[in-house]
């Protein structure tokens, strides 16, 4: 398997331990990582990108997209997306990142949600295969999906967010409002989700 690119899309220093649990949960899934900050990401070739990974991981983020200081610094992060051409996974900001990217919405979702929540599996396509109709898994935002971008379908929902994950029609993007990476021994979900990206949709 080529290496996953998992981009840090967090901004302050304290919460880098986020991100470094997500680079360690991808390697326990059974991935190849390597790492970038989203800030850097803009500046490689992504003719290069695409022909050296097999896959993007998007992080979460403590930023707020409906914060213009927040959403100035991501613009250039945000505008570069569309230009990856291999598969992609987004998880809470890197999620609400790809759907901006993409010609959708992020507004602030009606309260702060943190904690395990019930997510119901609308289409249980390649991501979330293998996994009953409902799952329980990590939330931890205070904006959401409001408008699924043109081109994508919902894929799991909740009474929190109705949008809790996407799927490009035709490419292999996908989003996740929740956190795969923060799975415990009661709720596994999560791990599944990280090895079906790896195992089913990461290019070889």
């Amino acid at each position: 398997m080529k290496q996953v690119l998992v981009v840090d899309l967090y901004v302050d220093p304290k919460f880098k331990r986020q991100f470094k649990r997500l680079v360690n949960r991808i390697k326990e899934a059974g991935g190849n990582a390597a790492t970038s900050e989203f800030e850097s990401l803009p500046t490689r070739d992504p003719t290069i990108l695409n022909g050296s990974y097999g896959g993007v991981v998007l992080s979460g983020t403590e930023a707020l997209y409906t914060r213009t200081a927040d959403r100035t610094k991501f613009a250039a992060f945000i505008e570069y997306l569309p230009k990856i051409d291999i598969p992609i996974l987004g998880i809470c900001g890197g999620h609400q990142a790809l759907a901006l990217a993409y010609g959708g919405t992020v507004a602030k979702s009606a309260r702060s949600v943190l904690g395990y929540r019930t997510i119901n599996l609308e289409d249980k396509d390649t991501l979330l295969a293998g996994l009953p109709a409902k799952i329980r898994v990590m939330e931890s935002h205070k904006e959401e999906v409001k408008l699924l971008p043109p081109n994508f379908l919902r894929i799991a929902t909740s009474s929190e967010s109705r949008n809790e994950g996407m799927r490009h029609e035709q490419r292999p993007i996908y989003g996740v409002q929740f956190h795969p990476e923060r799975w415990n021994k009661e709720n596994q979900a999560g791990k599944q989700i990280l090895e079906n990206f790896l195992q089913r949709i990461v290019t070889a």
